[in-house]
């Protein structure tokens, strides 16, 4: 697909797909990314993040967001601007590509929790530029209240992924029920999981860049709040500290929900049938 119909940046001074992916190729096998310079030793000009994790879905997202976050000239965080994203077929899984803008900044530190909050208040402000919960361009849903991360399922509407989570408590005997739709009546909002400092640069200025758009789409409250009471490291422990969330009354059915699903090893189980990949 071109371009211009993800509505990326154009930036006409890149490599080809070709060519970036070959550089992708040459570097060491634990690398995420690499720069791209004009001649070497030259002025960076972008960023190429690659993996097999990496998607479309994660760069339309991102995409969408700097877009965002640069029209609001009051925003204290950005994300960078998207050029280009692919994937390339390989023997095992397929990779993905996405060149982006280069931030010459350091990675937050530890003790930077206090301003990641507040550039937090931000994201977790941006509504959903659609009403089905998900990815930008929708797709299955990632956030850390599924098995492994991963819906694995496409919810094209509030109510789907509602009837998900509710179905998975009945499977398990569980008499207590969620309600995604009242709450998310003004729409879905921003909701990034994966918080650490790693995920997040901090220029001289003040300004705060989010990185890795990975694990992070548009779902009702209850999955931010969800996040916030469950973090997976100190940073975020931290930074929920310092960031307000309306309370939820899902979370603790929601916590339920989401260690049920671990003997399973899958988010597949208690799904509509019209949601399913297998038979329930």
């Amino acid at each position: 697909m071109p371009v211009s119909d993800f509505g990326f940046l154009a930036n006409d001074n890149l490599p080809s797909r070709d060519e970036i992916v070959t550089l992708c190729w040459q570097v060491r096998k634990d690398a995420r990314g690499i720069p791209l310079c004009k001649e070497p030793g030259g002025p960076i000009m972008a960023w190429v993040k690659f993996g097999a994790d990496v998607t479309i879905a994660e760069a339309l997202t991102q995409g969408w967001v700097a877009k965002a976050l640069d029209a609001d000239p009051e925003a204290t965080v950005r994300a960078p601007r998207v050029y280009d994203a692919f994937m390339t077929p390989t023997p095992i899984l397929p990779t993905g590509h996405i060149v982006m803008e280069y931030v010459d900044a350091p990675d937050c530190k530890g003790s930077d929790f206090k301003v990641v909050a507040k550039a937090m208040e931000w994201l977790i402000r941006l509504k959903a530029p659609s009403s089905a919960p998900g990815p930008v361009g929708g797709g299955p849903a990632v956030h850390v209240f599924f098995y492994d991360w991963a819906s694995y399922i496409t919810y094209n509407t509030v109510e789907e992924l509602e009837d998900h989570v509710n179905g998975i408590l009945a499977l398990k005997g569980d008499t207590r029920r969620v309600n995604f739709v009242d709450e998310s009546s003004d729409g879905l909002y921003l909701c990034p999981c994966d918080i650490n400092s790693g995920n997040f640069k901090k220029c001289e200025d003040g300004k705060i860049i989010a990185l890795d758009f990975g694990a992070t789409c548009f779902l009702p409250p209850s999955f931010l709040a969800f996040v916030l009471v469950k973090p997976g490291n100190n940073f975020a422990r931290n930074v929920a500290q310092y960031l307000t969330c309306p309370p939820s009354d899902n979370v603790a059915a929601m916590k339920s929900a989401s260690y049920y699903l671990v003997p399973y090893g899958t988010s597949e189980i208690g799904q509509l049938t019209s949601l399913s990949f297998y038979p329930v």
